[in-house]
């Protein structure tokens, strides 16, 4: 089993990442049907009803931790990445949460 781990989003981000791993690129990408993009499209199903500005601004803008599998983390990465390249599209800024952690050498 893959190690987890947590990974601090904003719930645009989770838009973000959904849009580019499952809506754009479903079939190019295997691997989107992980309990974490689940997870991802329940938090996104609470997106509040309201055309209330303050009140969609608060939801976007609310930070969750997610707990993904190194696989789901390389999967979206993948996405971010690699794929929209293929269709000449400008990489998503959420990209940068995804970039691989440094190695702390002393």
């Amino acid at each position: 089993m893959s190690k987890m781990m947590n990974i601090d989003i904003t719930m645009y981000g989770i838009a973000e990442v959904l849009n580019w791993c499952h809506d754009r690129n479903k079939g190019r990408v295997p691997g989107v049907d992980t309990a974490g993009f689940k997870k991802m499209q329940e938090l996104l199903a609470q997106k509040p009803q309201s055309g209330d500005y303050f009140t969609l601004d608060q939801f976007w803008k609310k930070k969750v931790s997610l707990p993904l599998t190194e696989d789901e983390v390389a999967t979206i990465d993948r996405c971010l990445y690699d794929i929209p390249n293929f269709d000449n599209e400008p990489l998503p800024q959420i990209r940068h949460k995804f970039w691989p952690q440094e190695t702390a050498a002393h």
